[in-house]
């Protein structure tokens, strides 16, 4: 929200009618569909708004829904905007000073010093409704306090394009923060289509994910044979570039509901340069989907099921207002029919890799403790990836290996 024209007392008309934009959007969303689709179907249509008015627009709504259910009393939807600016910016801007001058001189203070100066009115242990199906290993105060933070955007260097990347970005004088060698970390609106080959010379991966698949590298060694892998919920397909590049030498199988995002991920894998693949659309909730793969056995299988998403609510916040707590169940009911139907397909001493983006036990260790009394399985390890801690999402891994018997 920051803007340096402080200049000009027409400046103050233009940031409310931000705020009543911004408003009418919040008002009209009804939860159907991700926001950020929502968005971009309101903005194709009303051409009126500049770049910079889109940008003020957008922040506003998303910081309203960071809020979660923290406030402790009724307030509008401009005081809640208003209070959300000051919690979330770090920066004094001419929106906080039109609207509340005491809050902008203090915005650039600590958020837990600004927390309680608006203690009587906001309480951050409020903003996830969903407490007490949260896991007992997430720190509800941190994991709370994130969604008062925007995320960061992660990005991981593919091999062989370290110096070429590190290259463009000093050239376009980009600030990051190195992670490891080859995971960097930017600012969450930078534009870094514009000058790096996405997907050919990095993948733009949260951290968190690009850990997932760590715990095999020192258990599945490159292969001359081939190390044959399906990756049974694809979607955009960043799993399986991962297992491409750290396994090297694999057989890939894809497999997705949905015929679109199978087209969409071909097209990617031919930036990526995998070319021999398998791949056919699966309702894998369904026995009879797994029909064209019958007789073939894996090495790997890779579960990234679907999920609540939980762990990445603080890039979705809308999710806090509009997500039902029966829907918990419903997944992961989903996950153990998944699990059930492409557990068939391993072979003997193979690995299975489940995964979610969720933070709630239902969905992972109660999940883990059905796949530990599924036949020939045993947990190797659990852990979730805390996100949290660094600006990321926070993910769930358990990988087990498969004997039969």
């Amino acid at each position: 929200m920051n803007n340096d024209d402080t200049s000009s007392p027409k400046k103050g008309n233009h940031f409310r009618r931000y705020l009543e934009y911004a408003v009418a959007l919040i008002a009209s969303y009804d939860g159907k569909e991700p926001f950020h689709l929502y968005l971009k179907k309101y903005f194709s249509v009303n051409k009126k708004h500049g770049s910079r008015d889109r940008k003020q627009i957008v922040s506003l709504c998303y910081y309203y829904f960071r809020l979660g259910f923290g406030t402790l009393k009724a307030m509008s939807v401009e005081e809640k905007l208003v209070l959300a600016v000051f919690l979330i910016d770090e920066k004094p801007s001419p929106f906080l000073d039109t609207f509340n001058p005491t809050w902008n001189k203090n915005v650039n203070l600590a958020i837990n010093t600004k927390l309680e100066m608006v203690k009587d009115i906001f309480d951050d242990k409020k903003i996830f409704p969903f407490r007490e199906a949260l896991s007992n290993e997430i720190n509800f105060s941190g994991f709370s306090l994130s969604f008062l933070i925007q995320p960061k955007l992660f990005i991981r260097i593919r091999p062989g394009n370290r110096n070429a990347v590190f290259d463009k970005i000093k050239s376009a004088n980009i600030s990051f923060e190195k992670i490891n060698d080859n995971c960097l970390s930017f600012a969450n609106n930078e534009r870094l289509t514009d000058i790096l080959n996405i997907d050919k010379e990095a993948v733009i991966q949260d951290y968190n994910s690009q850990q997932t698949l760590s715990q095999l590298a020192s258990r599945i060694r490159p292969s001359a044979s081939g190390i044959s892998v399906w990756d049974c919920c694809a979607a955009s397909g960043g799993k399986s570039i991962l297992a491409f590049d750290l396994l090297k030498n694999i057989e890939l199988t894809v497999t997705d509901t949905r015929k679109n995002i199978l087209k969409n991920l071909g097209e990617r894998f031919n930036k990526t340069g995998i070319k021999n693949y398998h791949s056919f659309p699966a309702d894998l909730a369904i026995s009879t989907s797994t029909t064209p793969i019958k007789g073939k056995f894996f090495d790997l299988i890779i579960a990234d099921v679907p999920c609540s998403g939980s762990g990445t609510w603080s890039r979705t916040p809308e999710q806090l207002h509009y997500f039902k707590k029966e829907h918990i169940y419903e997944y992961a009911a989903l996950q153990k029919k998944i699990v059930t139907n492409v557990a068939k397909a391993l072979k003997d001493k193979g690995y299975f890799l489940y995964i979610t983006c969720s933070v709630f036990k239902e969905e992972n260790e109660e999940n883990v403790a059905f796949i530990k009394n599924e036949p020939g399985f045993e947990l190797i390890e659990r852990k979730y990836l805390k996100g949290y801690e660094m600006q990321a999402d926070t993910l769930f891994v358990a990988l087990f290996t498969f004997s039969k018997k």
